[in-house]
């Protein structure tokens, strides 16, 4: 009955409606097409929107919208807008104070041209919100819209070329606070709860547009004539506590920013929420940016990494206050442009904030090593991507625009020099400031200040796909460097690394490889060369074979600390390249473990750890484990041993190392660890002493102060059963878009469901679920395909688990190729195990 009467009145609509026809089909698509985008940025022209919410307290309740667009046209033409919801959600439209007749289809509001006129023109529409983008939580809720989510809150033109300023009014209960990208104008308290309106924007495109309301705390922070308030729900006062530091990093943040830019604070306000299962660590809007309360809110025991990592993200957000706020891509295929400088300039801006930390050694850390971890798997992609559609822009983010671009940046700027990639820098932001931008837009500002041919590298390191293999071939005093291109495409990255050559004396060169091959002749006969010992070389590098044996033996002696973690991450990728048995490899971090004084660098050889021991005996594994437990007591670094034990809290499977586990968590004896790691400990005690998992499960529960964090275990304990009815059962749940709502909370279950311990079971959960990626997609934000089929695949070593993603990708030969690759980045330890490099390649 529903769908005949949803089907005659999209027949009225239609007989209704007045468009005329188009040549280009592509305009009606689903989602927003690329020629859809093209047209409206050639007509419409001083965009403005006015949106009102009625937000009720209960977030079963609907919420109601109204919204009136305004925009000028150079004559009058057919007009499309986005709005992803149901038909029934549309009240009522108006154009130019007339009810108007509309055609609703594909994801469109299309009115007719009769209806409107050259000159000014304004569309009201009543609605009802689509609840995807409003991450509605039983005591607040927030908007995130990046990259095409806004159309499915409200009716809009969806495209980032179409900035617009926004006036925004809500009406909220009593109690709650609300935040925008603006200040508030008024506060009016009513009988049924308070509405409370926003100054209108600068110009923006819908994805940064967004507002937060709920019960929040609320705290300011005031330096000079700056002042910024932070929104947040936590109650522990230690962490609260924190709020002081977050301050300050952002303030220097900002005042980095504009000293090097050239440009003050472009936008209203910098305040700030702090969030329980926010989907990501940060989200840069202007005025409302949010953040993860795990990434912000750290332990009273926090590793460098955690510290570090909280200083870049606060950076990166700031800085895209700039590069993507500011300055917008022009469509989502250089989505990456502003990714690459606020990953770039976060490093910068840390440096001072942290004098005491080796910067580079940390760049290769969170960088290089981040980036080579998706380039080498058969997903890779190039950091500049094709994009037909704005509903596949979310495919397009991962860890080579994240992090592969930063590293292409230090290329691109050791090869111009740093005053002529600033003036070119502040150039482009006075050009387009408040506008949009390409990457080809940038490049022609930068090679304006330089004669070097940025063109030519930018198509190798911007526009392929893929990383160079470089081997080191030694014969006597001669050394030959040969690139190879893994995709045989002839392809070179031209790059810049020193080498050193080890003997009577060390002595170390730059290598400069501009095209596929290098040949030096050696001032002496070394007995070992080290390539890349300043790091800046990127790809997988093979040594020679005689220095590859002397690095396995005796890299933890390298002194310097940049060079012994440039060798780490070598190895690491040498390993991966199948170059490097397992058990060589698990010795050689070890030897490097007992040894390292870096913190970073321990850190790095803690998560190396992981994969090789999935790999050895049972034996072996259990000698590790002790070994590795005793340096968790015994070693000078504090991180370190945290760090260790949090990696036997994962992987413990020897039966006494888990018994001192349990009395670990049963005792909460250990000041190192925090409540999040007594939850995970908890986890994974039930699971793998499944006798007692429901008492450790209980008693858990009962440490559990926090709301939001007790409704964090609720959701995700139910993983932990014995009882399979019921893990089926919570597996058939998750292949639900409602029940995956808090993204990383289903992420962690499905990971859990999919657990080493019974992984011979939950094989029957790897198709199934990779069925569903299309709706988790189109379901769910930016991040979670990939978080999806990593939750899914991880703790996944058998080749039945691989047979079962051949046979998936075999029966879907037309699967859409951007989450393809996020299958294959994550079934990488399946296909290096398993699949013959050939078929890799």
């Amino acid at each position: 009955m529903k769908t005949y009467i949803g089907n005659l009145i999209l027949m009225c609509c239609l007989l209704c409606s007045c468009h005329q026809p188009t040549n280009n089909p592509h305009l009606y698509d689903k989602g927003v097409s690329q020629e859809l985008a093209a047209l409206r940025k050639q007509e419409i022209k001083e965009l403005k929107y006015k949106l009102y919410f009625a937000i009720p307290e209960q977030k079963s309740v609907p919420v109601n919208g109204e919204i009136t667009i305004e925009f000028n046209l150079d004559m009058p033409q057919e007009i499309i807008l986005d709005f992803r919801e149901e038909s029934e959600k549309i009240k009522s439209v108006s154009v130019n104070g007339q009810t108007s007749h509309y055609d609703f289809r594909n994801e469109h509001i299309i009115l007719p041209k009769n209806n409107i006129i050259k000159g000014k023109n304004d569309i009201t529409i009543q609605f009802i919100a689509g609840n995807q983008s409003l991450n509605r939580n039983d005591e607040f809720l927030y908007t995130l819209l990046v990259p095409d989510r806004a159309r499915t809150l409200f009716p809009c033109f969806e495209q980032p070329n179409l900035k617009a300023t926004f006036t925004l009014q809500l009406d909220v209960p009593t109690e709650w606070k609300a935040v925008s990208n603006t200040y508030i104008t008024k506060e009016e308290i009513k009988s049924t709860g308070k509405t409370v309106t926003f100054a209108p924007t600068e110009p923006l495109s819908t994805y940064l547009f967004s507002f937060v309301a709920g019960k929040l705390e609320q705290k300011e922070y005031t330096e000079g004539d700056r002042k910024i308030s932070a929104y947040y729900r936590e109650t522990d006062p230690d962490k609260v506590a924190q709020l002081d530091t977050i301050f300050k990093q952002v303030a220097a943040s900002l005042n980095w920013l504009e000293e090097y830019t050239d440009v003050p604070y472009p936008f209203a306000k910098y305040d700030f929420i702090i969030l329980p299962g926010f989907q990501y660590g940060g989200m840069e809007h202007t005025g409302a940016t949010l953040y993860n309360d795990t990434q912000m809110f750290l332990s009273n025991n926090p590793t460098p990494d955690e510290e570090l990592r909280r200083t870049q993200l606060i950076a990166h957000e700031t800085a895209h206050m700039w590069f993507g706020d500011l300055v917008t891509m022009n469509w989502f295929d250089d989505v990456w442009t502003k990714e690459v400088f606020a990953n770039y300039f976060a490093a910068l801006i840390t440096e001072p904030l942290f004098p005491q930390i080796n910067h580079q050694l940390n760049w290769m850390k969170t960088y290089t090593a981040a980036s080579l971890s998706e380039d080498r798997t058969p997903g890779t992609t190039a950091i500049r991507q094709p994009l037909d559609n704005l509903q596949n822009a979310g495919l397009i983010y991962g860890q080579i625009i994240y992090n592969k671009a930063p590293v292409m940046m230090v290329k691109l700027v050791e090869l111009m020099g740093k005053e002529a990639f600033r003036e070119g820098i502040q150039e482009y932001l006075k050009t387009y400031a408040y506008a949009n931008a390409t990457w080809d837009d940038l490049i022609q500002i930068l090679d304006s200040k330089t004669e070097q041919d940025l063109s030519a590298f930018s198509d190798a390191w911007v526009n392929q796909k893929g990383m160079p293999v470089i081997n080191f071939e030694r014969s006597g005093n001669q050394l030959t460097i040969r690139q190879q291109d893994p995709y045989q495409r002839g392809l070179n990255w031209p790059q810049k690394f020193n080498i050193t050559l080890c003997g009577e004396r060390d002595t170390t060169i730059e290598a400069n490889l501009t095209n596929s091959q290098y040949h030096l002749t050696l001032p002496f006969t070394p007995t070992h060369i080290l390539p890349n010992t300043d790091g800046r070389g990127y790809g997988l590098l093979v040594p020679d074979s005689n220095s590859l044996h002397w690095l396995l033996e005796h890299w933890q002696e390298i002194e310097n600390e940049t060079t012994r973690q440039a060798v780490l991450i070598m190895m690491h990728e040498n390993y991966q390249a199948k170059n490097i048995p397992d058990t060589a490899w698990i010795n050689a971090l070890l030897n490097g473990i007992h040894r390292e004084k870096n913190p970073l660098t321990a850190s790095t050889l803690t998560n190396y750890l992981s994969a090789p021991l999935q790999e050895i005996s049972q034996e072996e594994r259990d000698k590790v484990e002790n070994e590795l437990y005793a340096l968790s007591h015994s070693h000078p670094i504090p991180s370190c041993r945290i760090q260790l034990l949090r990696l036997l809290i994962a992987e413990a499977t020897s039966p006494a190392l888990l018994q001192h586990l349990y009395t670990l968590w049963e005792t909460q004896n250990s000041r190192q660890l925090n409540e999040r790691d007594y939850t995970a400990l908890a986890y994974e005690l039930s699971l793998r002493m499944s006798g007692q998992g429901k008492r450790i499960l209980e008693i858990q529960r009962q440490r559990i102060n926090n709301p939001d964090r007790l409704r964090q275990f609720d959701f995700i304990s139910r993983a932990m059963t014995a009882d399979t009815l019921k893990l089926d059962s919570l597996f058939q749940s998750l292949l639900q878009a409602e029940n995956r709502r808090i993204e990383p909370w289903a992420a962690t279950t499905l990971s859990y469901l999919n657990h080493s311990a019974r992984k011979d079971y939950a094989v029957k959960y790897i198709r199934p679920a990779l069925k569903e990626l299309v709706e988790v997609q189109r379901t769910g934000d930016i991040f979670f395909p990939r978080n999806w089929v990593g939750a899914l695949l991880r703790n996944h070593s058998s080749e039945a688990a691989y047979r079962e993603v051949e046979t998936f990708l075999s029966t879907h030969p037309d699967y859409p190729p951007l989450l393809k690759n996020k299958i294959l980045q994550a079934a990488y330890p399946l296909y290096r195990k398993y699949a013959d490099k050939e078929k890799m390649n």
